[in-house]
């Protein structure tokens, strides 16, 4: 009668192993899953945080060339002057000192070419006198300063008369980032 009540038994340990198998695989996938959509977030915003970076740069070039506040160990050879509506290098890139038909400028893009690219005739590479390359991105940053004409795009004080606009760009390691930073600028 022994022999007969084993017989029964024999499968009982597979099927629950079996069991515990499929719920551990699928556990393990489950892990998986999320673990890789949490790598895919992490590496999007480090992406993000790279090219706000790289546009910073490009919007701290732009103030600089603006002022004309170099240091000794990066001083342009002629040293430029300040900008000003009587000192607007409207051929040196990256700068329009005309910006008749310029509005909207959110949905500028510095590196298309075409309808979305900014108004022709302005060049928007970043001078690479003083620019070292940004290493790790897929374009370098680029920046497009305006100078306003109207004194009263200053804001309430127009003590300064000159008003800038500057729009800088910047994409991230993957060409699908992209950064904009917009700044009115007083010198």
């Amino acid at each position: 009668m022994k022999s007969l009540h084993l017989s029964r038994q024999q499968g009982a340990a597979l099927l629950t192993s079996l069991v515990f198998l499929v719920i551990l695989t699928l556990l393990g996938i489950g892990v998986y899953s999320t673990t890789t959509s949490e790598e895919k977030m992490a590496r999007n915003f480090r992406d993000k945080e790279i090219a706000l970076l790289a546009a910073e740069a490009a919007l701290n070039e732009a103030k600089i060339w603006i002022t004309a506040s170099y240091d000794t160990g990066s001083t342009p050879s002629p040293l430029p002057q300040p900008l000003t509506s009587d000192n607007c290098p409207s051929s040196m890139n990256g700068f329009i000192c005309e910006p008749s038909g310029i509005t909207n400028y959110q949905s500028y893009d510095l590196y298309a070419s075409g309808a979305n690219s900014v108004a022709s005739g302005s060049n928007t590479k970043v001078p690479s006198t003083i620019s070292p390359s940004i290493v790790g991105l897929s374009a370098q940053p680029r920046y497009l300063v305006v100078l306003e004409k109207d004194s009263s795009m200053c804001g309430p004080s127009s003590a300064t008369p000159y008003c800038f606009k500057i729009l800088a760009q910047a994409r991230g390691r993957m060409g699908t980032t992209r950064v904009n930073i917009i700044e009115q600028f007083t010198n």
